[in-house]
């Protein structure tokens, strides 16, 4: 017998039975566990979440320090808070019994304290993206297939927005908020609710002003399609 052949239908075999592990290990539903830790935010220039395939939530509260509670349903809490001077990465790992368990998935929520006026960066790959409450930091987001909804309770600061299918919506507790808005999109669609001095709309498209024009909204996606109400 050909000793190549038999050596490749032996790594063949061994494939298939780690990843029908992996997959049963995935279909397990587990107990809830939520993790939390704390970092302060004294002195906090930037938070940086990563959060790959993650689903994430990020709220302002009291207090002065930044919190990460992170619910999965597997061993392990699967997130780290590394700072570096003034800067606080929050990184989700990337375990792969996670990404396929397919009854329940981990979420992180992120709170950041109502004192922190540092810049807010969210960067993943099909994790959604919710924020309630926000408008008082700068928020950048980015993602590739994973949605975006955030809830801007008084815009203080730029926001801005970029996928690539994943859809991007921002709704707006202001009715006349302070913002300078730019849309763009190759072919999603495109529903502005907010009343804009000097629009300009294209099939790729959308500007303008609303009050005075202070702090700049920018949206960018390929073909998900952008809501501003």
């Amino acid at each position: 017998m050909n000793l190549r052949a038999k050596g490749g239908r032996s790594m063949k075999k061994l494939m298939i039975m780690i990843l029908s592990a992996v997959i049963l290990a995935g279909c397990r539903g587990g107990s809830e566990d939520v993790f939390v830790q704390k970092e302060s935010a004294a002195e906090l220039g930037e938070v940086a979440v990563d959060f790959a395939s993650t689903n994430v939530k990020v709220t302002v509260g009291e207090g002065d320090e930044v919190e990460t509670h992170m619910t999965v349903y597997d061993s392990g809490p699967g997130v780290s808070l590394d700072r570096n001077g003034d800067r606080l990465t929050i990184k989700v790992d990337s375990n792969a019994i996670r990404l396929v368990n397919l009854k329940k998935k981990p979420s992180l929520e992120v709170r950041i304290p109502e004192s922190f006026n540092g810049t807010l960066v969210l960067d993943g790959s099909s994790g959604n993206v919710s924020g309630e409450e926000l408008g008082r930091h700068r928020i950048e987001v980015e993602t590739s297939s994973g949605d975006v909804d955030v809830h801007v309770a008084e815009l203080q600061a730029p926001v801005s927005i970029k996928t690539r299918s994943g859809k991007a919506s921002v709704r707006f507790e202001e009715e006349s908020p302070d913002l300078k808005l730019d849309v763009s999109t190759n072919s999603g669609s495109q529903s502005i609710g907010v009343d804009l001095d000097g629009k300009s709309t294209s099939k790729k498209g959308v500007s303008g002003v609303s009050g005075g024009g202070s702090h700049e909204v920018k949206i960018e996606t390929r073909s998900g399609g952008v809501r501003v109400e």
